[in-house]
């Protein structure tokens, strides 16, 4: 029987056994296939798309985000384009493009410049995009630092690094870490701290969806709790446009035309985008956001296909069969697939067919099908993350967006073999009992394929909580924001603030939740505390603008933890906190505990005295209601996590700190206040306490005279001293103080604590005090009886007596607090009292209230938290925002980018065909020596010198040509968010309101209209009218948009009728003397973009306009071209514009975004066209004009068979007849004709004389011009029209009357003038903007035209002589002839529309250009950044740094070394300046790693004299400690008094403070010269050396000017009168 029981037992225990076996097989199982939630989403991709609401808003809209080649990579795009794709060469114009790839924010990483500078794009854009995926999941990604987070990242080689290797900067030490592909996901990791696995996924074009694959398996295996998944691709070159379009695989458009019948290839595109991935039963618990599921994903190999290349149908049938089998999933269960759908004519016939033969079998309905690829391109290594978040975002939207390109299905693919529609049109995804459900495709040109399978997110049970009513709260809620920097953070508020204009159904509750919760604090804080959506708008609203508004708060963190203040008497008022009672369950507790405690010991009631005036006057009531308050106001404060890194209490504030501490029970502490403030009621009557405004030992000499009848009751702060005592004896006190001239003033109180009244009660104290317990505190106590941190054991009776007998030293008590490393200070109590005197005590310190009197609520105890928070305190904010719901599409953080992209170096810095002759020489190559000086290989010495000699001067002429050719960029710049206009705008126009007038309107600027008629616009009316506008508003701002083409000017019919009238306005506005900025508008006046067209008309108000800016830079706004279709997007990004984007003055605004106009090299390098070779007929306008001259003897000498010189006055010009003799002496037949090209009747003859033979003219160089210039001021209409009629109406005489078909070349004469301006030439630079615009035009038109903009030409044309010395002195060198006209033979050879040439000297003229205010568009040249960023070294920095110092007090040497410091650590980090040096950042913080940190060291030596060791940051970690440590070096005690009468140094100081550009502004510049001698200076402004010596007072610094100033030059003798 036993044995049976036995067995039974076993048996039992064994299926009991099996059973759980078999559960957790089930599990893993289970597990295996646990559908992996996506939590969060972030991306970048190509048409401005940088979040997914940016995505979905493109592709539900059917837009096409492929744009042209950027122009800020150094890619030589005059070389690039063939349309036969010859070696080098892409026959494809377009693709999609991050045009901000290069833009980073490294110091939010803690990565110095010069390390981003050297980091490949694609890492950096990973960065963003994983902190921002965290965010958009409601997920600090600070908080999982240390944690199993994976990264997953598909990226592959970029090319940037060869970038770093051909720069000329130095980066050493970055090579490996910012090239290498491991470090795209490994940088990830590291800098954001995650413990999980990290991959870099490198499978060509499947690369993302293959790390999709992978972190799902990481995750269900347990490797890692969270997942970053995604992947990047940025086109550092042209290389993927050269290679595919040397195999035909580009499409010509660039576009993806998916499954089409006119596919025709690929087009190359860029993006990044980033996935949050966790397990679907974690993000629940969690309580992330679930936007979908994947259900299951394969990854298989093409293995060996028809080609390496080439894609395989079987290989993707079985993935895709394998995917849904991982999901447990049949293909019918899901509705639409993603393909990879490239557009390739191979390609995509095989994914239709695998797709047929998977999902297009057994269905009911059809399987949608679609390619994101047709909008954004191919994003390579981005593409399947690209495709799983549109699926996602279709999922959310119910709508499955159209497939762009697709007019035609392709005829490839037998479609009816199976169920599969192609999405030609958007279509609603109707819901039905499944859930919706897509698959995503992507396959690798290596071979990899990889196809997931995603699902809706399930439902989730709603939750019962009451409707908020929208946009109003019961109370109030605090909104937090942070950044990095002030900037970022009041971008970040601006960010938030359009986000809040734009939803306005928002809960502020759940707002307040997900800022809080859901995203990082940072150093840089701030609050909005409101109860409406309204008051948010204008806390937001302030916090943007940097201006104060009620409910805000901002700081910076002092410390995460609050020393909890608890004061003396003085806080009380009637009421107080009242209302806490009924808002906060918390408060009322603490308060009912206490009156409990007490009610032993009062005959009162607690909570009804609160409002009792009288009883709150008596001391043994106002102690014990004070304690109760200030002991349930720390519960409050503890109740919203913020706990006491330590207590101090002021006299009776103690006994609240000890049982707050922990040292004294809650009824322990209630004995001692309510029966020690019955023992004072035997001293009232007889005594007093005076606050005096003295510090302690002035008021303790002063007391001397009453010989202990009055004494120091407490010291508050620096001059907040309380004297207690005798009330005759405080009287006299006052009158005393009085007398003097002291600030005093009676305490409200008529006993004398903390004087020797108290002793008479000190037996009393110790009797009935005896039975209490003091215990030790969990809670440090700091005592102001005895200043020292105390084992609270010790607060026994006698202890409670010398609190209220001795001295409160509670400054002291403060200040070792601070020693002890304490910043953040609360007082706990119903007002403050001591917070002030404790912020006096040290600059380091912030104290701050809890309630404030008249304001005992819960609204006013939230500002406080928050205030504590934006200062640094803890907060829990669960308990602030109870019952919230997360919002998952906040706006990210706003990081402050600058442009990090390697440059290729400036023409003439090296050329390759010079290192390759001297290569070959190195090696001796013989063969290829002989062919590049084009001599025999055996050719003599004799030969081949004067072979060499040719050679090295070809090579030398042809980059000095090179180094000065420019072209104009278009960079995007950042679209402005929630612009914020302010004041009152005139808008100028010719017709009604428009959308315009809206926008500007609802971004905060009230509008005065002016409607005029360009062809009767009059100066003198207009500026009657403007007078008039002026008198009713004060106009800030000005916006004139007369677009009005093809319109003359009734009395000059050259002049459009838009540009006479912008003319008028722009004088107009002057004299009506309306001195706020201008705006000028214009629609088609320049392209951005191949294919654009421009309005040459247009272009003539750019002209002008720039010429403006540099005469009025005070009156100068800026030029912005609107695109052809002006909606309300349109005019939103108007208003950001005018109301400023980073001082750009000349912007287009597309659909694309806002681009800003640059000027960059256009050197031809090594790929160049044949240089023009004149033939037949060529005509020269202004042919005897010095410029005319050398280039007739250029086509006399090159081929020209008839020369046809024209000018006004033909032979009879001077020079005339010896120039025509001279050039027919050279071999063609010369003509000189008299003809104005401004009569269109004059040119029409001579064109028909000349072509009467049947010669066509197969050339046109169009040089004639007018120079003639005043201000803008001071010119006519008519003058202005002069000055276009040569230029511009002889342009458009010879456009209409010569054969276009027979011209081999249009060439138009222009100048700099019209590129980047010149002062006093407005008409001459609108005129040769024409010409540039024009030329453009003739191109739109498929006709020849080149315009070269000419800068000086030596010897020569209108600057000749005294002129070209000015020029000269500005920076502008004169050319020689014959090398301006190789630049020309090049520009009309490479059929160039447009080419800038000049020789600028950009050392000089950079100083000159941006005197009055920055100008952006030379700032991209790296010559001009090297100008700016020059620095003066002296001869013995060491010994000169000692000798400023020693004359300088202690304050001004700290401050002079911290910018030393700073200046050399922007230098060493690659900041463009010293400002973005944050002087107590910790050096690692900012960037530095033990290379940069030994590159300061060095620096620093050298900049000191001094020999630093090489740990220098580790052992002083902050520019403010390093500064410490070299004043001991530098200027050690005793060395550092002022030199100077105090006086003189702090005037000295003042001034120093003061920029230049203010003083002279301010009209003082000219006083402060007077004072140096220099009191002629106005007068001998007009000579060229008083320019000379105004040129030097601009360059120099404020010592410079002050000793100057003050008589201490070292030769006063230049600046005399």
């Amino acid at each position: 029987m036993a044995s049976e029981e036995k067995l039974r037992a076993y048996l039992k225990r064994v299926v009991t056994d099996l059973d759980d076996a078999t559960e957790r097989l089930r599990q893993v199982k289970e597990k295996e296939h646990e559908p992996i939630a996506v939590v969060g989403m972030a991306c970048r991709f190509p048409g401005g798309v940088a979040s997914p609401e940016d995505l979905w808003q493109l592709v539900s809209s059917g837009g096409d985000a492929l744009s042209a080649f950027p122009t800020d990579r150094g890619w030589d795009l005059g070389a690039l384009h063939a349309e036969d794709a010859e070696r080098g060469t892409s026959y494809t114009k377009e693709g999609g493009f991050l045009y901000d790839a290069g833009e980073f924010d490294p110091a939010f990483f803690g990565i110095s410049p010069r390390e981003a500078l050297a980091m490949d794009p694609q890492q950096r854009l990973l960065l963003e995009t994983s902190w921002e995926a965290f965010e958009r999941a409601g997920i600090d990604p600070g908080s999982l630092r240390g944690s199993q987070v994976g990264v997953f990242a598909g990226a592959w080689y970029s090319g940037y690094v060869e970038g770093i290797r051909r720069s000329d900067q130095n980066l050493d030490g970055f090579l490996l870490t910012g090239g290498a592909s491991s470090f795209v996901s490994g940088r990830i990791a590291y800098v954001l701290g995650f413990e999980g696995p990290s991959f870099t996924v490198d499978t060509a074009c499947s690369s993302s969806l293959v790390a999709l694959h992978l972190a799902a398996q990481s995750l269900r295996k347990g490797e890692c709790t969270l997942a970053l998944s995604g992947g990047v691709t940025v086109m550092s070159g042209p290389d993927t446009f050269i290679e595919f379009s040397r195999q035909g695989g580009v499409a010509a458009d660039g576009r993806c035309k998916a499954f089409s019948a006119a596919a025709d290839g690929f087009g190359p595109s860029e993006g990044a985008g980033m996935l949050v991935l966790e397990r679907l039963s974690d993000a629940r618990r969690n309580g992330h956001p679930v936007l979908a599921v994947l259900r299951g994903s394969a990854v298989n190999s093409d293995g060996a296909s028809n080609g390496l290349t080439a894609p395989n149908g079987p290989s993707q049938v079985r993935v895709i069969r394998a995917a849904l089998a991982n999901a447990r999933l049949s293909a019918r269960q899901v509705d639409v697939v993603e393909a990879h759908g490239t557009g390739t004519s191979l390609g995509d016939p095989i994914e239709a067919q695998a797709l047929l033969a998977t999902y297009g079998q057994d269905r009911e309905r059809a399987l949608w099908l679609g390619s994101l690829k047709s909008n954004i391109g191919h994003t390579q290594a981005a593409a399947g993350v690209a495709g799983v978040m549109k699926m996602v975002l279709a999922m959310r939207h119910g709508v499955l967006p159209k497939t762009l390109h697709v007019d035609e299905p392709t005829p490839k693919v037998d479609w009816s073999a199976g169920a599969v529609s192609l999405l030609t049109e958007q279509v609603e995804w109707p819901r039905t009992d499944a859930p919706r459900r897509a698959a995503v495709s992507s396959f690798g040109m290596s071979g990899t394929n990889a196809h997931v399978i995603l699902e809706e997110a399930p439902p989730v049970e709603a939750q019962a909580v009451a409707a908020p009513t929208p946009g109003v709260v019961p109370g109030v809620v605090p909104w937090v924001v942070s950044g990095k920097t002030e900037a970022a953070l009041r971008a970040q508020a601006a960010r938030l603030l359009s986000y809040v204009d734009s939803m306005p159904e928002l809960d502020p509750v759940d707002v307040g939740l997900s800022l809080a919760a859901g995203r990082a604090a940072f150093e840089h804080r701030a609050a909005v505390v409101g109860a409406d959506l309204a008051a948010f708008r204008g806390g937001l609203a302030a916090l943007a603008d940097a201006t104060a508004a009620p409910g805000v708060v901002q700081g910076t963190v002092a410390g995460d933890r609050a020393v909890f203040v608890f004061p003396g008497q003085g806080s009380q008022w009637v009421g107080m906190a009242a209302e806490l009672l009924d808002s906060s369950p918390v408060f009322a507790d603490s308060m009912r505990a206490c009156a409990q405690a007490l009610a032993p010991h009062i005959e009162w009631s607690l909570l009804d005295v609160l409002g009792d005036a009288e009883a709150l006057e008596r001391v043994d009531v106002v102690q014990p209601v004070l304690f109760a308050v200030m002991v349930s106001l720390a519960a409050l404060w503890r109740s919203y996590g913020v706990e006491p890194a330590a207590v101090v209490g002021h006299s009776q504030g103690e006994i609240a700190a000890a049982c707050v501490a922990g040292a004294l029970s809650l009824e322990d502490a209630a004995r001692v206040v309510a029966l020690r403030s019955k023992a004072l009621l035997a001293l009232s009557g007889r005594g007093g306490m005076v606050s005096v405004s003295l510090p302690a030992d002035e008021v303790a000499e002063r007391l001397q005279r009453w010989d202990g009848r009055i004494s120091i009751a407490a010291v508050n702060g620096p001059g907040s001293i309380v004297v207690s005592g005798d009330v005759d004896a405080l009287d006299e006190l006052l009158g005393d103080c009085e007398e003097s001239g002291v600030r005093a003033r009676r305490i409200p109180v008529d006993y004398a604590s903390h004087s020797a009244h108290v002793e008479e009660i000190r037996d009393e104290l110790l009797t009935i005090l005896a039975d209490i317990s003091p215990r030790p505190s969990q809670v440090p106590f700091y005592s102001t009886v005895t200043v020292e941190r105390i084992d609270t054991s010790v607060l026994d009776a006698e202890y409670w007596y010398r609190n209220l007998r001795q001295t409160v030293r509670f400054e002291e008590t403060v200040q070792l607090l601070a020693e002890h490393g304490h910043r953040l200070f609360v007082e706990s109590s119903a007002h403050p009292v001591l917070a002030m005197g404790i912020q006096e005590t040290s600059e380091q310190i912030v104290a701050l209230g809890s309630l404030r009197r008249d304001e005992g609520g819960l609204d006013r105890f939230l500002l406080s938290l928050a205030e504590a928070h934006v200062h640094g305190a803890t907060v829990d904010w669960t308990a602030v925002f109870t019952g919230a719901r997360r919002v998952d599409d906040l706006p990210t953080y706003a990081f402050q980018r600058q442009r990090y992209w390697l440059e290729a170096g400036y023409p003439g810095q090296a050329d390759p065909l010079d290192d390759e002759f001297w290569a070959a020489v190195e090696r001796a190559d013989v063969p290829e020596l002989a062919a590049a000086l084009r001599v025999d290989a055996d050719a003599p010495l004799s030969a081949v010198l004067p072979a060499m000699s040719a050679w090295r001067q070809t090579r030398r002429e042809k980059n000095t040509v090179d180094s000065w050719r420019y072209r104009i960029d278009w960079k995007r710049v950042a679209n402005p968010s929630a612009p914020k206009l302010s004041g009152t705008w005139l808008v100028v126009t010719t017709g009604e309101r428009t959308e315009t007038f809206d926008a500007l309107t609802a971004h905060g600027a009230e509008l005065v209209h002016l409607e005029l008629d360009p062809g009767s616009a009059d100066r003198a009316t207009l500026a009657a009218r403007l007078r008039e506008l002026a008198a009713d508003a004060q106009i800030d701002g000005v916006f004139s948009f007369l677009g009005q083409t093809g319109v003359a000017h009734p009395a000059h019919p050259v002049l459009p009728a838009h540009v006479a009238a912008t003319v008028a306005l722009v004088q107009a506005l002057g004299d009506a003397e309306v001195s706020a900025p201008l705006w000028i508008g214009t629609r088609g006046a320049v392209a951005t973009a191949s294919g654009e067209e421009v309005d040459s008309e247009q272009a003539q108000i750019w002209g002008l306009g720039r010429v403006f800016g540099l005469e009025h830079p005070e009156r100068w706004g800026g030029l912005v071209d609107l695109p052809e279709v002006h909606d309300e997007r349109t005019a939103t990004v108007l208003a950001g514009v005018l109301a400023g984007l980073d001082d750009e003055d000349q912007v287009a605004v597309r659909p694309a975004g806002v681009f800003a106009r640059r000027l960059a090299h256009a050197p031809l390098g090594t790929a160049s066209a044949p240089d023009w070779q004149p033939r037949g007929t060529v005509l020269v306008t202004g042919g005897t004009g010095a410029l005319g001259a050398h280039v007739a003897r250029w086509l006399a000498g090159a081929g020209a068979e008839r020369l046809v010189l024209t000018s006004r006055r033909g032979l009879d010009a001077p020079g005339a007849v010896e120039l025509r003799d001279e050039l027919a002496a050279l071999g063609p037949e010369v003509l000189v004709e008299a003809c104005d090209v401004a009569d269109r009747s004059s040119v029409a003859a001579l064109v028909e004389r000349l072509t009467a033979q049947g010669e066509p003219i197969r050339a046109v160089v169009h040089a004639a011009g007018v120079g003639d210039g005043a201000p803008l001021a001071g010119t006519t209409t008519a003058e202005f029209a002069d000055v276009l009629a040569a230029k511009v109406g002889g342009a458009l005489h010879l456009d209409a009357l010569l054969d276009n078909d027979a011209l081999d070349a249009f060439v138009l004469f222009s100048s700099n003038a019209g590129v980047w301006g010149s002062g006093g030439l407005a008409a001459y630079a609108a005129a040769n903007a024409f010409l540039d615009g024009f030329a453009q035009q003739r191109r739109g038109r498929g006709l020849p035209a080149t315009s070269v903009a000419w800068g000086l030409w030596a010897g020569a044309g209108m600057a000749e002589g005294t002129n070209e010395e000015f020029l000269l002195r500005r920076g502008l060198r004169a050319m020689a002839p014959e090398l301006a006209i190789a630049a020309l033979r090049q520009a009309v050879g490479q059929a160039e529309p447009f080419v800038a040439v000049a020789d600028v000297d950009w050392a000089r003229f950079v100083p000159g250009f941006t005197a009055a205010r920055r100008r952006p568009l030379i700032e991209d040249l790296p010559e001009v950044r090297d100008a700016a960023g020059a620095e003066t070294e002296g001869t013995d920095a060491g010994a000169a740094l000692r000798e400023r110092l020693a004359g300088l007090p202690d304050s001004e040497q700290a401050r002079t070394l911290l910018e030393l410091v700073r200046g050399q650590v922007a230098a060493v980090l690659g900041h463009s300046s010293a400002d973005t040096v944050e002087a107590t950042r910790a050096f690692r913080e900012l960037g530095f790693d033990s290379l940069t940190a030994v590159e300061l060291r060095n620096r620093l030596n050298a900049a000191t004299g001094l020999k630093l060791p090489p740990t220098l940051v580790f052992d002083h970690p902050t520019p403010t400690a390093l500064v410490e440590r070299l004043r001991a070096e530098l200027a050690p005690e005793g060395d550092s008094e002022p030199t100077l009468d105090p006086e003189e140094a702090r005037i000295r100081q003042a001034l120093a403070a003061v920029p230049l550009a203010e003083l002279r502004a301010a009209g003082l510049l000219d006083a402060l010269l007077e004072l140096a001698g220099a009191s002629d200076a106005a007068e001998a402004a007009e000579s060229s050396d008083s320019r000379e010596r105004l040129d030097s007072i601009d360059s120099m610094d404020h010592d410079d000017l002050l000793r100057m100033a003050l008589g201490e030059a070292e030769s006063a003798e230049p600046w005399s009168s």
